[in-house]
C-alpha cells in the first residue's frame, strides 16, 4: 500500500446535483427488517480488524509493515461493511456494541461469543464516546488517524474530553463521526454548488485565470490565509435549509476581493464535496488543492527546487505555521504534490542530489512497478533501472544536510524488502561500505541509530543468501573506522551481526561441497570460538565423521586464530571441547597437535588419551611418523596402562631405533609401573619387528629361565618372546607377527597404517557377549591378536570401551576393548588389555586356523 492510496480522495456528487430535502418535524425513521447474518458477520469484522488496528497503533512505529497491513484490512473491512449503505452507524451499549446502517436505520446488537466486541465498547466509554458513524467516502488515513486520536485519549492521565468534534477537525477527519445521530450526517448540501452559485456571479473563467496569473506571492499567501479563516469560522455549518448555509457564505466573503473568489472557483473546480461534509472541512480541502497546484506551478517553471517543496508548502499553510516544515500533517500533502507529477519528472529527481526529497511511498511505488516488469515480463532493463534508482538513492547519505541522510537512512530501511529483490548486484555493489562510511562520520545520534540498523539488515540479508563478499565487505568498513568515530559502538554492531543466527548460514556453507569461497575463512576467524562450537555440534551428529575432511579444509583456511582457539581448548577441563580440538588438528595440522600434546596429555583421562594416540597414529605423512613416534616414546611414562600398548605398537612399527633401549627394559619388566605382562608382551613385539639384535640376548633369557623345574615368565610372554627372537634371527615362527611385518614393509601409500597382525575370517561365527552400558549379544566374523570384528544389532559410538568375552569351544577369551569401526552390521574393536592366559588362549585359536 503506498500513502497515494492513503490520501486519495473519493469523488462525491457533482455540482449540479440537487440539495437534500429538509426533514418534516416529528418525521420517524422507517422500520426495516433486522440486518442478515452475513451483514452483521462484516460489520463485527470491522470491528475487530480496527480494534487490531488500535493495537498495532500501539505497538508499531507509522512506517512499520504490521501497521500498514492492519491498516489494510481495516479499511478493505469497512468497505464490505458499508456496501450498499448511506451510513453505518454503532451504538456503544454496556454489553457489546449495537450496529445500525442507513438508510434502514434499524439497529441491533451484534454477536459476540469471544467477548471481543465487548471489549472494544469498553474502550470507546473509556473515552466517551457513545456512537461511532462512518460514512462511505472514509479514507484509510482518516482511520489511522482516528486510531491514533483513540491511542492518545486512552494514555491521556486526566479524563479524556467529551468535545470529539473538534478532536476530529484537529486531525481532518470528515468520513468519521462521533456521538452525532445518523439522520443528521445523512443529510448534505451541495456547498460546491452554492459556493460556484454566490461567489462566481460576475466573474468569467478567463478573468479568474488571469487574476490568478497576476497574483504576487504575497497576495496569493494572503488570499489563502482569508480561506484558512473562513473554513475555521465555517466549520460547524452542516444545516438542514439552504437558505441558511448561503447566509453564511453570503456574512463571510461579502467583503472578499476578486482574488479570494478566484480561489475559490479555482479550488471548486480541482476538489468536489464530499457526502456529509461540512462546510468548514471542504474549504480547507479546497485551500490544500490550491496549495498543492500552486506548488507545481512553480516547480514546472523552475522557481522552486525539490528541496524547498515542504517549505513552501508550510509556508502556504498558515495555521500551521507554528509547526513549520517538521509537521508530519504535510506528509498527505507531500505525497500528493510528487504523486501528481508526470513519471519523468519523477525519474528525473531520482537522478539528481535532491533524489531524498521523493517520499518513501512515491518510491516504493516506482521501484515496485519497475521490479513487477522485470519479474512478469522479463524486462531486464526494468530491474537495472530499479537498481540504478536505489543507487542515486542511497547517495544522498553523503549530503551535507541532515535532513537528507535521514530522509535516505529511514527509507532504507523501509525498503528492506525491496533491497531483498534486488540487492545485491553490480549497482549497488558499495550500498554496504556507503552505509557504514555514514555511519563514521555521522553526529546525529537520531541518524546514527537509524544508519545502525540499516548496517544489521544489510549484513543479515548478505549472510542469509550466502554472499560472503557482500558481509566483508561490511565488516570490513567497519574495521576501518577513523580515529573520531565510536569504536565501541561499531565493535556492539559488529558483535551483533557476528553473533546473528545467520552467522552459522556461513558454516553450513563451508562446509559444502563446493569450492571454498576466499572470503569465508576470512570471516569465520573474526569468532573463532563460535566457530568450532559449531564444528563441535556438527560432530556429535551422525554425519560429523563424513564432515570431517571439510572441516579440515575450513580450519585450515581460517589459519591461526582458530588454531589458537584449538590448542587453547586441549587445556580445558571440559571434554567435549578437549575431543573437538584433538579432533580438527590431528585432521587439519596434526604437527601443531603434536607439539601441543605434552603440555596437556597428562591432565587427560583415558578416554581422551586414547583419542589422541588414535588420531596421531592414523597419519600417512611420512615426515610426521617419526615425530608422532618420538612422542609416544617421550610420552610412555604418562600414559593410561590401556592406552600404552597401543603406542608401544606403534613404535615397533615405524622402526623407531632410538626406543629400543626404553622396550628393552618394559618388556624386561623392568619398569614398575609399565610390569602388566600384555605390556611386556607388545614391548617383546614391537623389538621382533624393529629386529632389534641388541634384544636378543634378553628374549632367550625370558624364554629358557627356569625355577627349578617351571619358568619363571608366564607362558603368553615366553610365545611372544620366541615369535620375536625368530623374526631377529630371521627364522621360521609365528605366522602372526612374521607375516604382519612383510605386509608393512611392502605396504604401499594408501595403507601406511599397516595391520599389526594378521586377520583371520573364521569360518564359523564365533558366539560372544559384549559389555558396556548394556550387554549385547553379537558374532565374531574375523579375528587377530589386535582386535576382531563383531556382527551385532546393538550401537555403539566410536572410541566407547567394552568387556569382551568370546566363546572358543569350551574356552573363554575375555578382554578389554575399544570400538574403532562401525557400520550397519556391526563394528570393529581394538584389545587394549587381556590377560596373558587370554592371550595365549586367542594365539593358539589362530595359529591352529592358520595352519
Amino acid at each position: 500500500m503506498t500513502a497515494k492510496n492513503l490520501a486519495q480522495f473519493p469523488r462525491g456528487a457533482s455540482s449540479e446535483s440537487s440539495l437534500p430535502a429538509q426533514r418534516r418535524p416529528g418525521q420517524e425513521s422507517r422500520a426495516a427488517a433486522p440486518l442478515p447474518t452475513d451483514s452483521d458477520a462484516q460489520a463485527a469484522h470491522f470491528l475487530r480488524a480496527f480494534h487490531l488496528l488500535l493495537r498495532s497503533v500501539r505497538l508499531y512505529h507509522q512506517h512499520h509493515p504490521r501497521l500498514i497491513e492492519s491498516l489494510k484490512a481495516a479499511g478493505h473491512a469497512l468497505d464490505e461493511a458499508l456496501n450498499g449503505s448511506a451510513v453505518l452507524g454503532f451504538t456503544v451499549e454496556r454489553d457489546g456494541l449495537t450496529v445500525t446502517k442507513q438508510p434502514s436505520g434499524h439497529g441491533h446488537l451484534l454477536a459476540d461469543s469471544r467477548g471481543e466486541l465487548k471489549t472494544l465498547a469498553e474502550v470507546f466509554s473509556r473515552v466517551r464516546i457513545r456512537s461511532l458513524t462512518l460514512v462511505p467516502h472514509t479514507r484509510l488515513d482518516e482511520l489511522l488517524q482516528f486510531a491514533r486520536a483513540l491511542d492518545a485519549a486512552g494514555r491521556a492521565r486526566q479524563a479524556p474530553r467529551a468535545d470529539w468534534t473538534n478532536r476530529l477537525r484537529d486531525h481532518r477527519i470528515t468520513g468519521i463521526r462521533v456521538n452525532e445521530t445518523a439522520e443528521r450526517l445523512s443529510e448534505s448540501i451541495n456547498f460546491a454548488g452554492l459556493l460556484e452559485a454566490l461567489l462566481g456571479a460576475g466573474i468569467e473563467n478567463g478573468a479568474s485565470a488571469e487574476i490568478l496569473a497576476k497574483a504576487a506571492p504575497e497576495q496569493f499567501r494572503g488570499a489563502l490565509r482569508g480561506l484558512w479563516a473562513a473554513a475555521s469560522r465555517l466549520g460547524q455549518v452542516r444545516v438542514e435549509a439552504p437558505q441558511e448555509a448561503a447566509r453564511a457564505i453570503r456574512a463571510e466573503f461579502t467583503a472578499a476581493d476578486e482574488l479570494l473568489r478566484s480561489l475559490v472557483l479555482r479550488g471548486i473546480a480541482l476538489e468536489p464535496p464530499h457526502e456529509s461534509e461540512s462546510l468548514g472541512v471542504y474549504l480547507a480541502r479546497l485551500a490544500d488543492a490550491l496549495i498543492v497546484e500552486h506548488a507545481r506551478t512553480e516547480f514546472f517553471a523552475r522557481r522552486l527546487r525539490a528541496a524547498e517543496v515542504r517549505i513552501a508548502l508550510s509556508q502556504l499553510r498558515p495555521e500551521r505555521n507554528g509547526h513549520g516544515e517538521n509537521d508530519a500533517s504535510l506528509d498527505p500533502l507531500l505525497e500528493r504534490f510528487w504523486g501528481s507529477l508526470p513519471a519523468r519528472e519523477r525519474t528525473r529527481l531520482l537522478a539528481s542530489p535532491d533524489a531524498w526529497c521523493l517520499p518513501i511511498s512515491q518510491l516504493r511505488e516506482y521501484l515496485e512497478g519497475l521490479i513487477a516488469a522485470a519479474e512478469s515480463r522479463r524486462a531486464e532493463a526494468s530491474r537495472r533501472q530499479a537498481r540504478r534508482a536505489l543507487a542515486d538513492f542511497s547517495r544522498c547519505l553523503k549530503s551535507e544536510e541532515e535532513k537528507a541522510r535521514r530522509a535516505v537512512a529511514s527509507g532504507l530501511l523501509e525498503l528492506k524488502d525491496i533491497l531483498e529483490r534486488v540487492w545485491p548486484c553490480a549497482q549497488l555493489a558499495d550500498l554496504g561500505k556507503t552505509v557504514v562510511t555514514a555511519l563514521h562520520r555521522e553526529v546525529s545520534p537520531g541518524i546514527a541509530n537509524l544508519l545502525e540498523q540499516l548496517t544489521q539488515a544489510l549484513a543479515t540479508l548478505a549472510l542469509a543468501r550466502g554472499e560472503c563478499g557482500e558481509v566483508e565487505a561490511i565488516l570490513t568498513a567497519m574495521d576501518q573506522s577513523p580515529a573520531e568515530s565510536d569504536e565501541e559502538r561499531l565493535a556492539a554492531l559488529m558483535r551483533q551481526i557476528v553473533g546473528s543466527e545467520e552467522w552459522l548460514l556461513l558454516v553450513d556453507l563451508a562446509l559444502a561441497n563446493r569450492p571454498l569461497d576466499a572470503a569465508l575463512p576470512r570471516l569465520l576467524r573474526r569468532d573463532p570460538e563460535r566457530l568450532l562450537d559449531r564444528l563441535r555440534l556438527l560432530l556429535t551428529s551422525s554425519a560429523g565423521v563424513n564432515a570431517l575432511p571439510a572441516m579440515a579444509r575450513l580450519v585450515r583456511a581460517a589459519g591461526e586464530p582458530v588454531f589458537g582457539a584449538l590448542e587453547t581448548h586441549l587445556l580445558e577441563p571440559r571434554r567435549q571441547r578437549v575431543a573437538t580440538a584433538i579432533r580438527l588438528l590431528s585432521a587439519a595440522a596434526p604437527e601443531r597437535l603434536i607439539a601441543a600434546l605434552p603440555r596437556a596429555f597428562s591432565s587427560w583421562d583415558w578416554s581422551l588419551q586414547d583419542l589422541a594416540v588414535t588420531e596421531l597414529a592414523r597419519q600417512s605423512v611420512p615426515g610426521l611418523r617419526p615425530q608422532v613416534a618420538q612422542l609416544f616414546l617421550a610420552l610412555l611414562r604418562e600414559a593410561h596402562l590401556m592406552v600404552t600398548p597401543g603406542m608401544i605398537d606403534y613404535i615397533g612399527l615405524t622402526g623407531e631405533t632410538s626406543a629400543v633401549p626404553r622396550l628393552l627394559e618394559i618388556a624386561g619388566g623392568e619398569v614398575e609401573r609399565l610390569g602388566d605382562v600384555f605390556i611386556r608382551i607388545k614391548a617383546i613385539e614391537a623389538l621382533g619387528r624393529m629386529k632389534a639384535s641388541s634384544a636378543a640376548e634378553l628374549l632367550r633369557n625370558l624364554v629358557r629361565n627356569r625355577s627349578g623345574l617351571t619358568y619363571v615368565e608366564p607362558a603368553g610372554l615366553r610365545s611372544a618372546a620366541e615369535d620375536a627372537l625368530a623374526l631377529i634371527e630371521d627364522r621360521d615362527g609365528s605366522l602372526n607377527l612374521r607375516l604382519a611385518s612383510k605386509g608393512s614393509s611392502n605396504s604401499k601409500a594408501a595403507f601406511a597404517h599397516p595391520r599389526r597382525y594378521l586377520r583371520v575370517v573364521l569360518p564359523d561365527p564365533l558366539p560372544a557377549k559384549m559389555e558396556g552400558p548394556r550387554t549385547h549379544s553379537a558374532k565374531v566374523r574375523s579375528i587377530a591378536l589386535g582386535g576382531a570384528l563383531f556382527e551385532t544389532s546393538a550401537q555403539f559410538a566410536l572410541g566407547e570401551s567394552l568387556r569382551i568375552e568370546i566363546h572358543a569351544g569350551f574356552e573363554k577369551i575375555r578382554a578389554t576393548a575399544v570400538v574403532r569401526s562401525v557400520s550397519a552390521k556391526g563394528c570393529g574393536i581394538e584389545f587394549v588389555h587381556m590377560s596373558q592366559e587370554d592371550r595365549e588362549k586367542l594365539r593358539r585359536r589362530i595359529n591352529k586356523l592358520l595352519g
